[in-house]
This record gives C-alpha cells, structure tokens and sequence, in this order.
C-alpha cells in the first residue's frame, strides 16, 4: 500500500510539473527546441536552466525544450523533418546541411541575419569558422549555423606511461612511432586480453580518418569513389594487422566485455591510447576516474597531414511549410541566444562538448590543459563531404565491408573492390532517378 501511495505522488508530481510548463507560456508564442540532454540525464538541468533564463527575459516568446539521448534524437528528428512536424528548432550534423537546404524544410537563416536590427544578441560570423560556414552553406546562403566544434585527439594515460618510464615527451607523433609504444603496454592472460596499447579501431578513430592522415579520400574531387589504389589498400592492411599478434576473435572478445563496463573503454583504464572525441574529457569527470592523462595530435604516417574528422553539430530552423512566421522569428531570436558568447560557454559547461563561438571557446578553457590542448585540435579539424548518391557512405555503406576485412572474411583487396562497386552502383541508380 505504502508503495502505491509513493507511486500516486510521483505521478502527480510529473503531471503538475508538465502542467506547470504549459502554464509558464501563458500568451507567449511557444518554440519547440529538441536537444540532446532529456530527463536523467547529466546535462538535464542545465540544459533546462538555460532555457529558464531565455524565458525569463521574454514578452512574447516561450521556448518548450524537449530532450532526447543521443541515438533516439537522430531517429526523432529525420522523421519529423519528413512528415513536416519538425520542431522550431533542433540540432542536427552540419556535414549534410545541403540536403535539407535543397529539399526546402530549413528556413534561410542569412535573410534572418540581414534583416536583424533588433540590436540583441546579433549573430557576428566571425566568431565561427569558416570551414563549418562552408558546410551549412547553400547557394551562397546559410540554412544552418555551427553549434558544435567536435575534434578527435590522441587521449593517453599518463600512469600507464609512469609505469614503463614514460612520459608525456615519449607520446607517438608518427604511425611508426604509436605501434611500437602500444606494444609495450599489452597485458594477456591466459588467452584474454587485460589491457591493450592501443587498436586503430577503438573509440572514434575511423577508416576515413586515416586515408585522410595518409594524404587519401574516400572520393575525388568529382565525388567519384576511389578506394582502388595501392595507398587505400596499404592503410587499410595497416589498420588490420595493427595488433596482428592477437587473432581477431580475442580482440572482438576483449572490445565486447569493455562495452558491458557501461563506461568508455579508456576511462575504465583498459587501454593505454585512444582516438576520441573531446566528449571523452567529461565522460572521465562524471566517472569520477583519478587517473592522470593528456592530450595530443593523432599520430600520421611518414610524410602524412597533421588532421582529423570534425562532425560538428549544426543548429537548424525547420520550416514545416505553415505559414508559422511568428514561430520562425520566435526560433531565430532563440538561436542567437544560443550562439552568443555568454550561453555557449554555458553549453559548454553542460554538455561537455566544445562549442562552435570561437572567442567563447577560448575563455572557456583557459587554463585546464586538456581543454586547451583539445581546443588546439579544433583548428585540424575537417568534415566528410556530403555524397548524395551514398549520404551514408562512411557508416552502413562502408562498414560491412570494413569488419569482412577486419575479420578476415574477404582480403583487404576484395573488401575495397567490392565497396567501390557498391559506391558506384549507388551512384547509377541516384542519376537515373535524379537525371
């Protein structure tokens, strides 16, 4: 009975709440924001605290924010956006702007910008950089803005380096360099691994990203796949025989029980190396891990580039085609709140992530060394081309054929074959749908 009771007043708790969120609108024009920090969250209430504060300060418009985890978001926002139910506003990856610019559901946000003489919050294009203005750009015209900086860096453990006389000055720089270091932290026992140095496959590091390091691409600059060359097939031989001394069942094994930890691979301490995202920096903070760590470029092979994938978000005005002028005006003043200075440090603070506002990111940082040295990153940091035969040419299209030869099933040259074969057949069936 004691649990019903408790129950009752949890549900009546939630429904005076949302009640109370509607009410808070009142007269206001209501703007559905979708984020990525829902309810349980880390971020929640202060995702929810600096939509208060825009609130607060308005007369006439009411932002409701809605929030969702990272892999529901995605699922939510791509059918909304197809049945015409999208939100006022919402993230989304800057990398493909293009196709919702061309298929008419974002409004044009540099008509928005030219036409503000509000004085408040004005959006300065100078202060984002110009390789992520390039991505949300379209016919010369902005239909999104960059909300996120995301770079990938090298993470290392300082402690697992201490152990072996290391230290920060011994980091790898090259290809060369990072296999034999990874080798010296390996620790087996019986046939499990315990602890590896460091896989090229682990965390966010990514086939594309090291054709990239290596001077190479997916595609030419015509938008034609490659991939059929000796340096495609040297990298890719280099990615899979990395840890050649492991078979490959021993290094799926050791990779599954680290997803079963519910915690980063590297912040569980099971890895001396990683390539990852700097999200890793508050992942390890929330943990509450103690351990010392750094942060530094991603090694290159002999005479490669000094460079890594970026895959920024993008915040996006989502026009349903309703006539919903007043929520359109309503979504743009709240998307300059959310880029001006003050509020991305406040995202950055939240979410973890760094931000796109430049001068914001700046100050933000100042004087944590993790975060300075990632935030150097940022400058390195590039994103895939949008391919609109194959826009998902570096997920579902590739990765089949990137774990048969990881696993062995086809050899590096088939795998790479036959991927380019499918790249091109997609390509023939969009031109012949969209001669």
């Amino acid at each position: 009975m004691k649990k019903l009771i408790v129950l009752l007043m949890i549900v009546s708790s939630l429904f005076l709440i949302t009640a109370c969120g509607e009410d808070e609108a009142g007269d206001k024009i209501v703007i559905d924001f979708w984020h990525m920090s829902p309810v349980g969250s880390t971020s929640y209430s202060g995702m929810r605290s600096i939509i208060t504060t825009f609130n607060e300060s308005q007369d006439t418009y009411f932002v409701k924010g809605t929030g969702f985890s990272f892999w529901d978001y995605w699922d939510k926002i791509n059918i909304a956006v197809s049945s015409k139910t999208a939100p006022d506003l919402g993230l989304s990856t800057i990398d493909d702007v293009e196709a919702r610019a061309k298929s008419g559901v974002l409004y044009n946000i540099s008509d928005l910008i030219e036409a503000d003489t509000s004085g408040v919050d004005e959006i300065d294009l100078t202060e984002f950089r110009q390789s992520q203005l390039n991505f949300a750009t379209y016919q010369n015209d902005l239909f999104a803005m960059p909300f996120s900086a995301t770079t990938r860096a090298l993470y290392y453990n300082l402690d697992m380096f201490a152990e072996k006389g290391l230290d920060a000055s011994d980091v790898p720089t090259t290809w060369a360099e990072l296999e034999a270091l990874a080798k010296q932290f390996d620790v087996v026992s019986g046939n499990q691994i315990q602890r590896l140095g460091f896989d090229p496959t682990y965390g966010n590091a990514t086939y594309h990203g090291w054709l990239w390091q290596a001077n190479l691409d997916f595609f030419d600059a015509n938008r034609m796949p490659t991939l059929n060359t000796q340096g495609h097939i040297d990298v890719l031989n280099w990615i899979k025989n990395f840890n050649s001394n492991f078979t490959r069942a021993q290094l799926s094994s050791f990779g599954e029980s680290n997803q079963l930890l519910g915690i980063n691979v590297f912040a569980a301490e099971r890895v001396a190396m990683i390539v990852e995202v700097d999200g890793l920096y508050q992942i390890i903070k929330d943990a509450g891990a103690s351990f010392n760590y750094g942060v530094a470029p991603i090694p290159i092979p002999e005479g490669g580039r000094h460079v890594n994938w970026g895959s920024g978000f993008s915040i996006e005005m989502y026009n349903n085609n309703k006539g919903e002028d007043d929520q359109r005006d309503g979504a743009f003043e709240f998307l300059k709140y959310l880029l001006s200075k003050d509020t991305q440090i406040r995202l950055a603070e939240v979410n973890g992530w760094i931000m796109s506002h430049i001068s914001a990111m700046e100050e933000y940082v100042e004087g944590d060394p993790i975060l300075e040295a990632l935030l150097s990153q940022v400058d390195f940091a590039i994103d895939k081309v949008f391919i609109p035969y194959a826009p998902s040419w570096h997920g579902n299209d590739w990765q089949p054929y990137y774990t048969q030869a990881l696993s062995g099933d086809l050899t590096v040259e088939q795998a790479l074959a036959q991927a380019r074969a499918n790249y091109l057949q997609k390509k023939q069936n969009y031109d012949t749908v969209n001669p």
